[in-house]
């Protein structure tokens, strides 16, 4: 394992901040290029790390591969051919390049900077801006954060720092200057006319389960169950006598109050499969452990959403590895678009600015307001549209969409979530696997539609599952189509008994966090203490009328704001 990994192209890495304090340490070099390395901890469990070396090549993989590949070599040679969870960096020793190759879609991050010191690149952000003397922050970047909860492209918090896009081949010099970046893989979509819809079934069955066992294969692994489809899909294939292969198996859930929904559900589906289920009841941790959030996710996520840090350290000691099924709803799914005809990008990129916008972003970009352009969404929504142009080749509307959300949400998003597993075991992506990513490149889209395709997978491989609630439905995978006729009585029934015996219900993350002594003590700390950064950006009275609204009537708008500021003054008084 490594911790993470800083190249520079001078020695000097003095005051460059590491994600748990570790000083940085000198691995090699090689010319004018460093390489400088953190070991892990027990506060970031990092990367699995191979090497190769020959003559001409030294060879870092950083994470994962899915599939037997002849050698780290040939990799900068087919790159497209390379599955896995995985960073792949090169040095070429007699020409001094650094190559670097992302993964198809990005899942593993590193970032490049070109700065006033010197050029840097690395797995942390905060590093590799400090290396390059990038300080001037991004306040368009920042506002589109704000817009979206995620940053769009290749942004970062700083002007002169950028994250490297996915499948890409980027080769620097010996002075670190990128003299070539290209993509080797461009999103398409062909789906298949031959292809019945009892043959994609099957197919996704056979695929699912080769994907799944082969990345689990002799390894100690956490599954995490809930009340959707995806993590019940793993459970399918995972929960058989022989483990899918793997060493062992400990399934975990957690939820928001001791009778959540979510991890009575899990507790079934365990129950089925003869497993026991770990649940916890998740706590007001975050202020106690904001420190190691802020380092993990790096501030590219609402440090309130992510609850594995919660429950981290105990996974880790259970397990090596966790399954994190994430993005199977999306590929799973349709977008709502497809009876649309295709649109052209300008209006595309409007409509997906409006669409994905936050409820409570306004109150954010208000207050920003006077630190922004007045054009500033005009210059987002000139960025959507630039996006929108890699997926020329994709010709229906709505996995136009799908393939935009996950080149942007699941790149600036999902995957940075997935970092705060990383604090102590590393996570698998069945759902990012190339093979399942080709399959659903084929898969006509109204297969999936209403999760049709996922539904009947599990009907016909995992009966016993099907037979447990589906959460949004609140009823079984053989009755949920019924849940806006024979549902109706039933659900009108439950919701006279909500109102007569009215039970608050916590359904969000800030609402654990905030909504008690030490959370309200935690706001005051990190936005009205004299002397934050976070007050150079917004008025001091308007952050003090927010939390005075927030508290006098919490709501999903506010409390996105607020989490949102959070993120922010927390992310600057690390790194800002």
């Amino acid at each position: 394992m490594i911790g993470d990994v800083l190249i520079t192209f001078s020695r000097n890495t003095e005051d460059c901040p590491s994600r748990t304090g570790q000083p940085w340490t000198l691995a090699a070099s090689l010319g004018e290029t460093h390489i400088y390395t953190t070991l892990p901890d027990d506060q970031w469990h990092g990367f699995p790390l191979a090497e190769e070396e020959d003559e001409r090549w030294q060879i870092w993989l950083l994470g994962e591969l899915y599939e037997d590949f002849p050698s780290l070599t040939k990799a900068f040679e087919q790159p497209e051919r390379v599955n896995g969870h995985f960073l792949l960096i090169g040095f070429e020793k007699e020409s001094k390049r650094v190559h670097v190759i992302t993964n198809r879609l990005g899942t593993e991050h590193a970032y490049y900077a070109a700065g006033a010191a010197r050029a840097a690149l690395g797995t942390f952000s905060p590093a590799v801006a400090k290396a390059a003397g990038c300080s001037t922050l991004n306040l368009q970047g920042i506002a589109e954060f704000f817009h979206f909860g995620f940053f769009i492209g290749n942004s970062t918090y700083w002007e002169g720092v950028e994250l490297l896009p996915a499948a890409t081949h980027t080769i620097l010099d010996g002075i670190g200057k990128v003299i070539s970046q290209f993509r080797y893989w461009q999103w398409h979509y062909d789906p298949s006319s031959s292809l019945t819809y009892d043959e994609a079934i099957d197919e996704f069955h056979e695929l699912f389960r080769t994907v799944l066992t082969g990345q689990v294969s002799q390894k100690r692994i956490a599954l995490p169950l809930s009340g959707g489809l995806d993590s019940r899909s793993t459970l399918a294939e995972l929960g058989k006598p022989d483990l899918g292969g793997a060493k062992r198996i400990f399934p975990f859930s957690y939820g928001y109050s001791d009778d959540s929904v979510e991890t009575r559900i899990a507790l079934q589906l365990g129950k089925k499969r003869g497993i026991g289920v770990r649940a916890w009841t998740i706590q007001p941790y975050l202020f106690d452990q904001i420190e190691r959030v802020c380092a993990s996710l790096e501030g590219f996520q609402d440090i309130t959403q992510c609850r594995q840090a919660y429950v981290v350290d105990e996974l880790a000691e259970q397990a090596d590895y966790v399954v994190a099924a994430h993005w199977g709803d999306v590929w799973l799914d349709e977008m709502g678009f497809r009876a649309q005809e295709m649109l052209p990008d300008e209006r595309l990129a409007a409509l997906i600015t409006k669409k994905y916008s936050k409820n409570g972003s306004e109150i954010l970009q208000a207050l920003l307001a006077p630190n922004l352009p007045k054009n500033w969404k005009d210059v987002l929504i000139g960025k959507v549209e630039t996006n929108l142009s890699s997926l020329d080749e994709v010709t229906e509307l709505d996995f136009k969409i799908k393939a935009w959300k996950t080149s942007q949400w699941s790149h600036r998003w999902t995957l940075s979530s997935l970092r705060m597993y990383q604090v102590g075991l590393f996570p698998l992506l069945p759902f990012y696997d190339n093979r399942l990513v080709d399959f659903f490149l084929r898969v006509p889209s109204e297969f999936v539609a209403g999760r049709k395709l996922q539904i009947d997978y599990l009907k016909r491989y995992a009966p016993d599952l099907a037979k447990i609630k589906w959460q949004p439905y609140d009823t079984n995978l053989y009755y949920y189509k019924y849940y806006d006729t024979w549902g109706l009585p039933r659900r009108a029934i439950k919701k006279l008994g909500r109102l007569l015996f009215p039970h608050p219900v916590v359904q969000r993350n800030w609402e654990v966090h905030f909504l008690n002594p030490k959370g309200r003590a935690g706001l005051n700390c990190f936005l009205l203490e004299p002397g934050l950064k976070v007050q150079n950006f917004f008025p001091a009275g308007g952050l003090e009328q927010l939390l005075v609204d927030f508290f006098q009537n919490p709501t999903a708008r506010n409390g996105y704001a607020v989490s949102m500021l959070l993120t922010f003054s927390a992310w600057l008084e690390r790194y800002g």
